[in-house]
């Protein structure tokens, strides 16, 4: 049983909903392994004390944060200062406090899809094209991520009722990674031409998400066996969409990876500790195996 001291170093994990994350469990696995005195915790809070909450971590002995949806594109409004990682795109999902007390924003999402890529598919990241579906602060962190790895080419597609997102976050790109990005809107036609010249498709939306498992974003029959397909929704850690994909002889990256490889990157920074991914990856499928969700 974890009993806390008053050295224990406290992690926050803040949004809204959070039943479906994984986060606390594969964390303080990691931290009883290593025999830390940290604790990660999920909060749903609302949006009107996200300031409050935010500004006042440091008084309650956290060591940093971690931000989801909906506030990883409005907590920087309350950061002292932003790591390269998050300046691109204003998006932050990771608050550590450094030796200063200052809160910085990172971004570690981008990291954790770059280095899944890297390490369990085998690509270099200049080497390919990279067609990414939605434009929220998942496509955001990977776009500019992939941007700063070397990428040249880079297209999102976003639904036209949204597009405005997707016109920023190309705006933003440009400031930083000029002429390696294009956007377009999302729809049967342009996803269908599109996967003709992209080799690694990344899916950043919330279809096929638990508990709507037999959703699919588009007819995976347009897929052939080069392309590379990476899904950032990780309940289930084989969606719909990669399974489908597999059938059709891609390789496939679930967006557990990803997952693990943002947590990786979270320890290190608030920590310097150099984490076990593959124990991480088998923690997180024992938490969704626990709650029913590791299969559609």
């Amino acid at each position: 049983m974890f009993n806390s001291t008053v050295k224990t170093k406290f992690i926050g994990l803040f949004g809204n909903p959070l039943g479906q994350s994984a986060a606390a469990y594969m964390h303080n696995s990691v931290y009883q392994a290593l025999n830390m005195d940290c604790f990660y915790a999920p909060y749903e809070i609302e949006m009107e004390d996200l300031e409050h909450i935010i500004k006042n971590l440091k008084r309650f002995h956290f060591a940093g944060a971690s931000i989801t949806m909906p506030f990883k594109a409005i907590v920087y409004r309350y950061l002292d200062a932003l790591d390269e990682s998050s300046k691109c795109t204003e998006v932050v999902n990771t608050v550590v406090i450094d030796e200063d007390g200052r809160l910085i924003g990172y971004n570690s999402d981008g990291f954790g899809c770059v280095r899944s890529l890297e390490e369990q598919c085998g690509l270099t990241i200049p080497d390919h094209r990279y067609l990414i579906l939605g434009a929220g602060g998942a496509a955001s962190a990977v776009s500019a991520a992939l941007a700063r790895q070397g990428a040249k080419d880079i297209k999102i597609l976003n639904i036209k009722d949204d597009f405005a997102i997707a016109e920023k976050l190309q705006r933003r790109l440009e400031m930083f990674y000029p002429g390696c990005s294009s956007i377009d809107y999302m729809n049967d036609c342009t996803i269908k031409s599109s996967l003709g010249d992209y080799d690694v498709v990344i899916h950043a939306t919330k279809i096929g998400m638990f508990p709507m498992t037999d959703a699919v974003l588009f007819n995976t029959r347009w897929l052939l066996p080069e392309h590379t397909v990476c899904d950032v929704v990780y309940v289930p850690v084989e969606t719909k969409l990669l399974k489908e994909a597999k059938e059709r002889g891609c390789t496939t990256l679930s967006g557990l990876w990803m997952n693990v490889n943002v947590a990786a990157e979270q320890m290190r920074l608030w920590f310097g500790i150099s984490a076990p991914t593959d124990f991480m990856y088998l923690a997180g499928t024992d938490y969704l195996r626990a709650q029913g969700r590791l299969r559609s």
